[in-house]
């Protein structure tokens, strides 16, 4: 059974301490714009078309020396026809119940509607203080058309313009205004940022509210739910991880609307955000041509990575079986060799533990740090091993490697040639690297460039006795990184 949300609890959880206001008002007022305002980020999707918004946004910021969380909801439609709308007003419902201050949003433009005043009436039902932010007021002639928002009987009344920033600091004094004075606690930087990346319906947000420990995003069996990215902050033995739920990811020639766009280009931005890609995956219908094209995507983006095969109580009553699932993988997609595979389903949350720590396990080899002196040694037993090839009618010649950077970690390999280098021998060597070093099947990408070495005339009068010395370790040549820890 998914876990269920308590809003009051959780929200505040989240919001470690922190006053919440909430921004709440019936559908297409343009809440999102005034969020994304507020926090002075475009955290959230915004669209002139109505229902947008469907998971809550929560973003942290401050006016004044108060910090205080903010969070966007769907409208609150009492007659809804679409059942995911109807969802999103009750998770806005629920939410309400967090709010220390509630900024009730109305349309100036299109004066109070009875759509406006019945979503008023529920708001009043929680017994916070409110505040009216009347939008799309974009010039002070307007606000005489929007006057009748006096007659909500809220006590402030704010005339804003969310898209043009008129009237916002006014809104930001009264906010600070209402707002109760609260001891917070420190926010703590995340060690680990995890991001759910999959195509629709694959069991993204299920997976998320399943590591929450709550249903923090909306879950529906028709793709296309999630929209913005969801981010949770987590605690695990101490640390803290974000992790984001992002949109599903179709293949371009089925993106329709733009809508769909705006969240396929968001989820893709994630992935530069994120340290640790974990690609679900339907364990029913197997890997398929746009997970792969997602892996390669995230690999080219330098991230570390792990594959989520989720659904599995589905695909082990059709037969499938574990290892042979896993075969089929390293088979049809060598590419993803290096990442590790996590059997879980979020409906009965088997193997969702498996997660974090798999995650944890690629984000430290992903920041990896290795000594020069270590990877020279792996350098000559792979020389030994086997001869390096012929390029060009010319042998390659290695002369020492070394770190040259982490996240992924890169290492740059000193040599006579520096191009066309056969990628079979590049392969080889990341073999040698990855058997050595322990990373194996841990998640990380791995980069080996090669470099032309420069060498005096004297030296290069020296025979290989030089590099053999360069090659076991016996005198390394001096590296930024020499005195690194072994790993």
């Amino acid at each position: 059974m998914s876990p269920q949300l308590q809003a009051p609890a959780d929200i505040a959880k989240l919001a470690n301490n922190r006053p919440v206001v909430m921004l709440t008002g019936r559908a297409n007022v343009g809440k999102s714009t005034l969020f994304n305002r507020l926090t002075g980020a475009a955290q959230a999707i915004t669209s002139p078309i109505a229902g947008t918004t469907r998971d809550l946004n929560l973003a942290t910021t401050s006016h004044d020396g108060c910090e205080f969380v903010v969070i966007d909801s769907g409208g609150l439609e009492l007659y809804a026809r679409e059942p995911m709308a109807e969802r999103a007003m009750e998770e806005a419902l629920r939410a309400l119940g967090a709010a220390d201050l509630i900024v009730f949003v109305v349309d100036g433009r299109t004066g109070i509607l009875s759509g406006d005043e019945e979503a008023l009436a529920l708001v009043r039902q929680t017994g916070r203080p409110i505040i009216a932010a009347v939008n799309k007021v974009d010039h002070p002639r307007q606000e005489a058309m929007a006057a009748e928002a006096w007659g909500l009987g809220v006590e402030s009344v704010i005339f804003v313009s969310a898209a043009h920033g008129r009237g916002v600091d006014d809104l930001m004094e009264q906010i600070r205004a209402h707002l109760p004075a609260r001891e917070t606690q420190p926010e703590l930087r995340p060690v680990l940022r995890l991001a759910l990346l999959g195509r629709p319906n694959v069991g993204k947000s299920s997976l998320l509210n399943r590591l929450c420990g709550f249903s923090r995003a909306l879950v529906d069996e028709h793709p296309g739910t999630t929209r913005d990215p969801v981010e949770v902050p987590v605690q695990v033995n101490g640390h803290t991880l974000l992790i984001i739920d992002t949109a599903g990811v179709r293949r371009p020639a089925r993106v329709e609307g733009e809508l769909e766009h705006h969240a396929v280009g968001r989820a893709i931005s994630t992935i530069r955000r994120a340290d640790v890609l974990a690609l679900v995956v339907d364990g029913a219908e197997g890997v398929t041509d746009q997970d792969a094209r997602l892996a390669r995507l995230v690999d080219s983006n330098g991230r570390a990575l792990l594959i989520i095969c989720n659904k599995w109580d589905i695909a082990a009553s059709r037969g499938h079986r574990v290892p042979a699932f896993v075969h089929e993988i390293r088979q049809s997609y060598p590419f993803l060799n290096f990442a590790p595979i996590v059997i879980t389903s979020a409906r009965n949350g088997d193997g969702v533990s498996q997660i974090v720590p798999t995650a944890s396990i690629a984000g430290e080899a992903w920041r990896a740090e290795f000594r020069t002196v270590t990877l020279n040694h792996i350098l000559a037993e792979a020389i030994a091993a086997q001869d390096p090839p012929l390029v060009d009618e010319r042998r390659l010649k290695p002369m020492y490697v070394t770190q040259v950077a982490t996240a992924p970690p890169r290492f740059a390999v000193f040599c006579n040639l520096d191009q066309d280098i056969p990628a079979h021998y590049l392969r080889f060597l990341a073999g040698r690297f990855r058997a050595a070093l322990g990373l194996e099947n841990c998640g990380t990408p791995l980069r080996i460039e090669f470099r032309r070495a420069r060498r005096s005339h004297g030296a290069r009068e020296q025979s290989g006795r030089s590099a053999a010395r360069k090659l076991t370790g016996a005198q390394p040549p001096a590296s930024p990184d020499a005195g690194n820890a072994p790993r």
